[in-house]
């Protein structure tokens, strides 16, 4: 039963799975071990490191569903893709199969011919697709976050019945219900009220609703709720830093200061979510469960700005008030500074006035389930310490994206 919100219609109408999605069939041959994979997504960071996982763990083929002109140029769009993060090996290339196609259009953009193949073709689904942004309205985000999801699912019910791993996110626990618990937890559906932060919280809210929704009806799902997503542990590479993590970490090192807060932060480095991800997914037994991808200790706010600072940045720390005037001094257009760090300046305020999560006091993330579905496989979250720090710090200088302390 879908609850009554005090929000905008579009939202409370969205949350009521459409009665046509069924699923009639039976499950797939390879629903369980599959032979034939889709992915949406692939050619965002998750995604990338998803189609990864799948390569290396199984030895399904994977049609990655890329927005693009033709299947030549969606093929080249994931390739390149792999290789801008070192992913990608010869030995994936028959396997790796690109379909052009968007997944915020009808039939994900497919001809009606298209999309019943690929539902006679496929297995399981990993429904990694969508938009995520803090600053666009629910109208902007619903079609690649919640449309895009409604279409998942009815492929899923064509032709056999196909397993969907849902990629979701904390941010739908972050409302005034679920925050009153003692932690966000893994049991349970999110919260569809109005305190929910931002746009982008209420689509992925959403989104889990149709898939829990589409549970009940039958279809084997799993949801996965990682928090916010860091880079490779093992070699630091993110090259999308537009969270506001990196975002305001870059703008402490550049305004030579921090805000003093006392709150704790929290990741999950991309290479862990996938492998925790692949591996959850790879039970009959996880159908039905949401899992929580977190380290297990976060970091003190102070503690990271001190270990930047270790990392030969000159950092002080002030109060709130004072970092947010020089924050917007520093933006403005007569300012003295260099046009990239003014205009990167301006992005941080920007970001900074928009729903995010880095200053807002929460509880801390269940993760019962996902450790105990991943005991005895050795996959864990590496502790976000000063080791990863300067791990990050360091690809960040290699990358352009963080100045040399020397040119501060």
């Amino acid at each position: 039963m879908v609850p009554s919100v005090a929000v905008d219609a579009d939202f409370e109408a969205d949350l009521q799975l459409d009665d046509a999605v069924r699923f009639p069939h039976p499950l797939s041959p390879g629903a369980i071990r599959p032979r034939e994979v889709l992915l949406t997504g692939g050619t965002g960071f998750l995604g990338a490191y998803l189609l990864s996982e799948l390569m290396h763990r199984t030895e399904a083929n994977v049609h990655c569903l890329v927005r693009a002109a033709d299947s030549r140029a969606a093929r080249e769009r994931i390739v390149d893709h792999l290789r801008s993060y070192d992913l990608y090996r010869d030995a994936f290339g028959g396997r790796i199969h690109a379909i052009a196609g968007d997944v915020s259009q009808p039939r994900l953009g497919l001809s009606a011919d298209a999309f019943r193949d690929l539902a006679e073709r496929i297995d399981q689904i990993y429904h990694s697709g969508g938009r995520t942004n803090m600053v666009l309205p629910y109208e902007r985000l619903r079609p690649p976050n919640v449309l895009g999801c409604l279409e998942v699912l009815r492929l899923a019910g064509a032709a056999s019945t196909k397993p969907v791993h849902f990629v979701s996110s904390i941010a739908v626990l972050l409302n005034e219900i679920d925050t009153r618990a003692d932690r966000l937890r893994e049991t349970g559906r999110p919260h569809p009220h109005a305190s929910l932060k931002g746009a982008y919280s209420r689509t992925k809210c959403v989104a889990e609703w149709l898939v829990w929704q589409a549970s009940e009806r039958g279809l084997p799902v799993t949801i996965h709720r990682p928090v916010r997503i860091t880079g490779d542990s093992r070699t630091g590479a993110i090259r999308d830093n537009s969270d506001i993590l990196p975002v305001v970490w870059k703008a402490c090192i550049l305004l030579r200061r921090f805000p003093a807060a006392d709150i704790p932060v929290t990741m999950a480095p991309v290479d862990y979510v996938s492998r925790a991800m692949i591996q959850l997914t790879g039970r009959q037994t996880s159908w039905g469960h949401a899992y929580h991808y977190a380290t297990g200790q976060p970091i003190a706010w102070r503690r990271l700005m001190a270990a930047t600072r270790s990392l030969g940045y000159p950092l002080r720390e002030v109060g709130w008030d004072e970092w947010w005037q020089e924050l917007k001094e520093r933006a403005r257009p007569g300012s003295s500074d260099p046009n990239d760090r003014k205009s990167f300046l301006a992005t941080a305020r920007l970001a900074l006035t928009a729903p995010q999560f880095l200053f807002y006091s929460r509880p801390p993330v269940d993760t019962t389930q996902a450790r105990e579905g991943l005991a005895g496989s050795g996959i864990e979250c590496p502790p976000f310490d000063e080791a990863l720090i300067a791990k990050y710090v360091d690809y960040w200088r290699q990358t352009g994206f963080l100045p040399e302390p020397a040119t501060l």
